[in-house]
């Protein structure tokens, strides 16, 4: 509930009081008020807009210290403040047509805080505190009823919308992953061919077939005792190297070398594997 101080009489008066004050005590003078908690002033009927003012925590929490104190969470306030949004819209709406004296009711709706959102509440409400005929709390009440709904409806169709948006977005990812996997083999194969191809090129560009099995060969024949593995796999990395003019393989290369080193040893009818011993074939 938000207080004010009559700027004429000093008198502290409830937001619902305010009008009833300057019929009696203050009447002949123009409404001047200034709310209690944030100390600003209002004039005529802006007081009317002000619903909600800042907490005695957010008052006087020290700012120069970096605190800040946080504000409540309030549903039942969150709630009233979206029913004054939709008593503001009627106000602001062309479409009702409203009477002098309807449009009278909702402005005094304005300057009250607590109003029921039920109808049998509501009509007792404004019958009782605003002395408001029953016919014309009934009309009254159909209105704020029909922008409710129509309030409702427009939330429902955005959340709708949003969901579908959700789900569609969904299936385009699912499609296209579903694409990715289904990708032919063929076509992964053929890559994996070129990059293989790729991988012999030199550095200049040109390509040429390394022989494996004529330098497996001739580095073995080197040894009349035979070359154990290991060494025989450096000796032929080097001039693989230096087939493909770098000085050092990349990983896929290296891993590459590995490979193709084992299976042209077993294809290489010249040549006898002992153990970790190479040998020429007898």
């Amino acid at each position: 509930m938000v207080f004010f101080t009559c700027n004429i009489c000093g008198e502290s008066v409830k937001k619902p009081a305010v009008e009833k004050h300057y019929q009696m005590r203050c009447r002949g003078n123009d409404k001047n008020v200034s709310c209690m908690d944030c100390l600003k002033d209002f004039y005529g009927e802006e007081y009317v807009a002000h619903t909600k003012c800042i907490s005695e925590a957010q008052k006087y929490a020290s700012q120069s210290q970096g605190f800040a104190a946080k504000e409540p969470r309030n549903k039942n306030a969150q709630k009233q403040e979206s029913w004054m949004d939709i008593i503001r819209s009627i106000l602001d709406s062309s479409e009702y047509n409203l009477t002098p004296a309807v449009r009278s009711a909702f402005q005094k709706l304005q300057s009250v805080d607590n109003v029921p959102r039920k109808k049998a509440k509501f009509e007792n409400f404004v019958g009782n505190c605003m002395r408001m005929p029953r016919n014309q709390a009934t009309q009254v009440w159909d209105i704020l009823e029909k922008e409710l709904n129509k309030m409702k409806e427009a939330k429902q169709t955005e959340l709708a919308r949003a969901k579908a948006e959700k789900v569609a977005e969904i299936q385009r990812q699912q499609k296209a992953e579903a694409e990715e996997e289904e990708a032919p083999p063929k076509k992964k194969a053929k890559v994996e061919a070129t990059e293989d191809a790729a991988s012999e090129e030199t550095v200049n560009g040109i390509t040429s077939d390394f022989d494996w099995a004529a330098h497996l060969t001739k580095i073995v024949t080197k040894q009349s005792d035979g070359i154990f593995l290991e060494k025989l796999r450096k000796k032929l990395l080097k001039k693989y190297s230096k087939h493909l003019s770098v000085e050092e393989l990349t990983a896929k290369q290296a891993k590459k070398f590995q490979k193709r080193f084992l299976k042209q040893l077993k294809l290489a009818d010249s040549l006898q594997v002992d153990g970790d011993l190479v040998k020429i074939a007898s």
